[in-house]
């Protein structure tokens, strides 16, 4: 289990503790909950206010029971979520490419990620690093968004299911696929079927922890305050903002329904306070981002809070709207309370995107006055990195695009000193050529920190086309940190050395020199921009430049052997200016790794999209 999960579930544990305290403390405490007078005794032997004998609770075992439910809800969860994160990488990446385009399409594309990924948090999460970034406008952001709250419906409706008792059916046939079928795709599907088992497995042990309280009079009396709609929904954003996951609350919130211990009514205001709770994720993302991070979390504090609000005199109505189309179990006429819980929660989300997506550009310039830029804000040196956001890293697909951002953002630096590299070629000032070297150390610190995110990511599950192009990325940041070398070092060392010296290259080697190197450098930024755009054509064109390269290198090598004099200087000069080529042609060969590289993601991204067709086609028939 990851370490949030954990975290989680020890919140949970310390709440969950606190209230069996309570249950079991003296009947004062119960007077005070309900506003009504003392009642004698305590938990276990309790009399109600009738003067019937209360059953006892055996409240030790429950405590483990529900704890224990809860830790396998969590795990299960977290199995799924992972699984279906590995499953979806490929076209999670295609949607995370889409979610620019407009409103419309970036909500659908907030809804299918959150869906894929099982958690709203996580997709805002996302966004927010997207924003800080510079990659997503506050705009696009906010439609984001609310297509999460829509696809963050999708785990209550699979809570909702309670097939509790087919759920160690799910946990055999997952593990069995899991450690007995070699191949991945089926591996990680047995590994969302077990974490589906699990999830509903310990649905089914809460259930059985809190069915004695359906005839403890203290319990019922209680959650009859449920009633008030502002009680519940701040205890559930209160619960939500502890252990950081709606999916919790929601899945409590629906087994208290299933066992008749709560009302549809209050059941609603819980799952609104549930979604207010959720924000909290988002605005906890934004510590140590920029202006435009917070003004996301903020938009999405805004959203949530704006449409409980729109809806919080409306409960009933919404409530009568819910039986109206759930039906109920079949031939028993009884309701399906947790069926209508869940389609409360996707009635609400839906509605909420379709009142305001027409007001989101108006939102967005209402919440740029309430959170203004920094007077004293300053920019971030270039040397830095930009993109790079460790929020994202459970999530492989998203994270490489951030990855693939920073590495560009390098080979940006690196371009701009090879160009300053030309200009030494012609001018061989001291100062210029020390600046050049100094741009290194930046250069090695980007390079670093891409590793150092790269040993971060393959540490998380991901699909092989994920990993395969994080190896394409570290490979290009590795290549770029080279150039980086070989013009800041070696090459500025060599210009140094040749000032020094006191004679120059004649015009006509001066002239092919700089021809061969300004040659060098537009491969760079043309292999640069076949990266971004993952143009394999381009890159193919760049690879294929090798053999007209080396012949002119081969022939400015003879031509300048040609003309070396008996005199030490003489040697000298051209042993200097054989290594100034030998280092153009180094820097040329490392812009061709960088062009297979990119050939490779070129090539990996076409089978994506292969992929994305088959499967179109598949559905289709």
């Amino acid at each position: 289990m990851q370490g949030k999960s954990v975290r989680r579930l020890l919140v949970v544990a310390a709440l969950v503790l606190g209230a069996m305290l309570v249950l079991a403390s003296p009947g004062r405490l119960w007077a005070a909950v309900q506003g009504a007078g003392d009642i004698a005794g305590t938990l276990t032997g309790a009399t109600s206010a009738n003067g019937d004998q209360v059953p006892q609770l055996r409240t030790g075992w429950m405590t483990v029971q529900l704890l224990g439910g809860l830790a396998l809800f969590l795990y299960g969860m977290d199995h799924l979520a992972g699984a279906l994160r590995v499953l979806a990488g490929s076209k999670l990446r295609l949607f995370l490419g889409k979610m620019t385009r407009n409103r419309f399409v970036a909500v659908i594309s907030g809804a299918v990620i959150t869906a894929l990924l099982q958690s709203s948090s996580v997709t805002t999460v996302l966004v927010v690093g997207f924003v800080s970034a510079g990659l997503m406008t506050l705009a696009q952001s906010i439609a984001v968004i609310m297509g999460a709250n829509i696809g963050s419906t999708l785990t209550a409706q699979i809570i909702a299911f309670q097939i509790d008792a087919i759920a160690p059916v799910l946990i055999a046939a997952g593990f069995a696929a899991m450690f007995f079928i070699p191949i991945e795709r089926w591996a990680q599907m047995g590994r969302a079927v077990l974490g589906l088992g699990l999830l509903f497995f310990g649905m089914g042990m809460m259930g059985d922890a809190m069915e004695p309280l359906r005839h403890y009079d203290p319990f019922i009396t209680a959650m009859a305050q449920m009633t008030n709609p502002v009680l519940g929904i701040a205890i559930a954003a209160l619960f939500t903002a502890l252990v950081q996951s709606s999916a919790a609350t929601t899945g409590i919130v629906i087994v208290l329904a299933g066992q008749g211990l709560l009302g549809l009514d209050a059941g609603i205001a819980l799952i609104f306070g549930a979604n207010i709770g959720t924000c909290v994720t988002a605005l906890l993302g934004t510590i140590g981002k920029n202006r435009d991070a917070l003004r996301t979390a903020v938009a999405h504090v805004f959203f949530n809070v704006f449409g409980v609000l729109i809806w919080l005199p409306f409960i009933p109505f919404l409530a009568d709207i819910v039986r109206d189309i759930t039906p109920n179990y079949s031939g028993t006429g009884k309701a399906d309370i947790a069926r209508e819980i869940a389609n409360a929660h996707s009635i609400f989300n839906i509605l909420n995107v379709v009142l305001m997506i027409g007001f989101v550009p108006i939102m967005a310039r209402l919440i740029k006055r309430l959170v203004p830029e920094r007077k004293d804000a300053q920019a971030i040196a270039d040397m830095r990195p930009k993109y790079l956001n460790n929020d994202m890293v459970h999530t492989p697909a998203a994270a490489l695009a951030m990855m693939k951002q920073e590495v560009l953002h390098m080979g940006e630096i690196v371009r701009a000193m090879a160009k300053q590299g030309h200009h030494c070629l012609v001018q061989h000032d001291p100062r210029h050529l020390q600046g050049i070297a100094e741009q290194d150390d930046g250069v090695d610190a980007l390079q670093e920190a891409i590793v150092a995110y790269a040993v971060r990511l393959r540490h998380e599950d991901a699909a092989p086309t994920d990993r395969a192009r994080l190896e394409e990325l570290v490979a290009v940041a590795n290549n770029l940190e080279a150039i980086g070398d070989i013009v800041s070092k070696e090459l500025v060392e060599l210009l140094t050395r040749l000032s020094r010296l006191g004679r120059e290259p004649d015009n006509e080697t001066t002239d092919a020199l700089l021809g061969l190197y300004r040659d060098a450098e537009t491969a760079l930024q043309a292999s640069l921009r076949a990266l971004e755009d993952e143009d394999g054509a381009r890159a193919e064109a760049l690879i294929a430049g090798k053999a007209a390269f080396s012949a002119r290198l081969d022939q400015l090598q003879l031509a300048i052997a040609e003309k070396v004099g008996n005199s030490a200087e003489d040697v000298k000069l051209y042993r200097l200016e054989i290594s100034v080529i030998e280092r153009i042609h180094r820097l040329f060969t490392r812009t061709r790794r960088i062009a297979r590289n990119t050939l490779h993601l070129a090539q990996n991204k076409a089978g994506l999209s292969g992929l994305a067709a088959r499967d179109r086609t598949d559905d289709a028939a």
